[in-house]
């Protein structure tokens, strides 16, 4: 037996990490002798290499079951095996563990932060220092830096709530810090949150706790908003994020901080993800989690305005900055943030579209036409397809490719195609007088001042397009007239039948005696005779003058005119 033991005391021991120990010392409860515990001694203090006795139990106890399965059948039934169904089921995920022991630690530290000891330590600083404000954040960042001493698993807490870790702390010293922040003059805050901004990069950079000052910070955006839209404060957290762009942890820790500055307002928040992170894309030293995080932050904004339904506007800049990187061959982004770039890509079309758009596409009509011609398939796909939404809903844009037409003859003739070839949808939506006007407009300033000027090709070409869109679209007059027309016909054709039905037969009917009248006054009976002496002078004269074979036809002609004078003089009457 003393051989066994002297076994299991030689197994190594497995290193420990000095935040393990530091724990499992803090965590181990107070050892009791064993005349304290008496018979629980044995259980209440397990031995450390109880593994390696368990492995030489097993075995002996192997050979006993054995002896027992031969001996008795019974014990089988008494110790039934363990199902696949009744195994325990596997732990939740391991980000969501990480994640649940970490808030529970922070909550523990912060719940060590005692109100009354602050606000008798603060009570003191101002006493002693009255005039020195700066001396009394000192130690609040020094007490806070004291008792909140966890390090953070992910530098953007993508995984907790937006308004972690400030929701951890208890109201009351919620209100306290706050209620010390607005003592203090504006340029003595925006100064200790530049410090503040400094060391969150600093520790983020070196691998220490960054808690306390993400809380302060937080605090100080709800408490002090000039103090986070101040100029200073946003170009130093500029310069700090233009600066981190190679070190992922901190690159994507100084975003985070950039989520406090809108607040709660959707159309800042937009901008600025478009004015911040956008131009982190853009840049060739992102990493994938910087590019990741900022892809969350982005989906973060679109799904609370989907759900505020909030009227967003979206600038020509922000747009094509947007626009252009999604369609860039040369991008520094990886695959799966291009994709899921290109599928919001309609979404934000809509923030930068929908918003008084007879007014407002006209700003996006030049750089969309200047985009048409130098550009991929598929880009060139989307810009004609919003270059027609473009002239559909603002009448300004038709003025404006007229002033851009003979600088941008090229991207006008794939215009021109875009709309031949969709012509059957085109002229149903646009706006026919001012699409016509455009391209007459067109026409003059492509003809030729002389006989002998060269056409290029590609005038030659929009000439082809413009005349024959000019022939298909018409005047809207003459087809008005023919509406107005066909129109008048059913109604007199519908008034004839109700007359005849109603009087049994044609010839009873109002109608049939209009008509009979008609026949028999005096201008139409003059009117008859003296179309039948010109016809007859015609025929006449055709048949002498012409072969045979047009005898047909003048006869036809005869009859027409007589048939169309009879129909002009039945107007005339009623």
């Amino acid at each position: 037996m003393s051989g066994k033991w002297e076994v299991a005391g030689k197994s190594k021991k497995v290193p420990i990490s000095k935040k393990a120990a530091k724990k499992q010392k803090k965590e181990q409860p107070p050892v009791a002798t064993e005349e304290e515990m008496g018979e629980s001694y044995a259980f209440s203090n397990p031995l450390k290499e109880s593994k390696n006795i368990y492995n030489l139990m097993k075995d002996e106890s192997s050979d006993q079951d054995q002896d027992r399965k031969q001996d008795n059948k019974e014990n089988l039934i008494t110790k039934p095996r363990v199902s696949g169904k009744l195994r325990p089921k596997k732990k939740g995920s391991p980000v969501a563990q990480v994640k649940k022991a970490e808030r529970e630690v922070l909550l523990e530290q912060i719940e060590e932060v005692d109100v009354s000891d602050m606000k008798s330590l603060i009570g003191d600083v101002k006493k002693r220092f009255p005039n020195h404000p700066r001396v009394w954040l000192k130690d609040i960042q020094s007490y806070f830096h004291m008792k909140v001493t966890l390090r953070e698993s992910d530098s953007g807490l993508m995984m907790y709530e937006s308004t972690y870790p400030y929701n951890m702390v208890e109201t009351e010293l919620q209100d306290f810090m706050s209620g010390i922040f607005k003592e203090i003059p504006d340029n003595v805050m925006i100064g200790f949150y530049t410090e503040l901004l400094d060391g969150l990069a600093r520790d983020v950079r070196n691998g220490a706790c960054a808690y306390h000052h993400r809380i302060l910070l937080q605090c100080m955006s709800h408490s002090c908003p000039k103090t986070v839209h101040s100029k200073e404060v946003t170009d130093k957290l500029q310069h700090l994020i233009t600066d981190s762009v190679s070190r992922t942890k901190e690159c994507v820790a100084l975003l985070w901080c950039l989520q406090m500055i809108p607040r709660n307002r959707l159309d800042t928040k937009l901008k600025v993800w478009f004015t911040w992170m956008l131009p982190i894309l853009q840049t060739r030293k992102t990493e994938r989690p910087v590019q990741d995080y900022i892809l969350n932050c982005l989906n973060n904004v679109v799904s609370e305005i989907a759900e505020s339904n909030e009227a967003i506007e979206l600038g020509p800049s922000d747009f094509f900055g947007y626009f252009d990187l999604v369609f860039s061959p040369n991008s520094n982004l990886f695959p799966h943030v291009q994709v899921v770039l290109m599928e919001m890509l309609e979404i934000v079309k809509c923030f930068a579209f929908s918003s008084n758009p007879d007014k407002r596409l006209r700003s996006f009509f030049p750089s969309l036409l200047i985009r048409s011609q130098q550009c991929g398939a598929k880009q060139k796909t989307v810009v004609l397809k919003y270059l027609l939404e473009c002239l559909q809903q603002d009448a300004q844009c038709w003025l404006l490719w007229q002033q851009m037409f003979g600088k941008h003859l090229n991207n006008s003739v794939t215009l021109l195609e875009h709309i031949h070839d969709n012509w059957n949808i085109v002229v149903k939506t646009v706006n026919r007088t001012a699409f016509k006007q455009t391209l007459n407009y067109l026409m003059v300033t492509l003809a030729p001042s002389t006989g002998k000027t060269k056409v290029k090709e590609n005038q030659r070409r929009a000439l082809e397009l413009c005349s024959d869109m000019i022939h298909a679209i018409g005047s809207p007059l003459k087809g008005a007239l023919k509406l107005a027309l066909l129109v008048m016909i059913v109604v007199s054709a519908a008034y004839v039948l109700h007359d005849v039905k109603e009087f049994g037969s044609f010839q009873a009917s109002r109608t049939g005696q209009i008509y009979s009248n008609f026949l028999q006054h005096e201008t139409v009976v003059q009117v008859f005779g003296t179309a039948k002496v010109y016809g007859d002078t015609v025929h006449k004269y055709g048949m002498t003058h012409v072969p045979l074979l047009m005898e047909y036809f003048y006869t036809i002609c005869n009859s027409v005119s007589s048939t169309l004078l009879c129909s002009l003089c039945l107007f005339r009457q009623m």
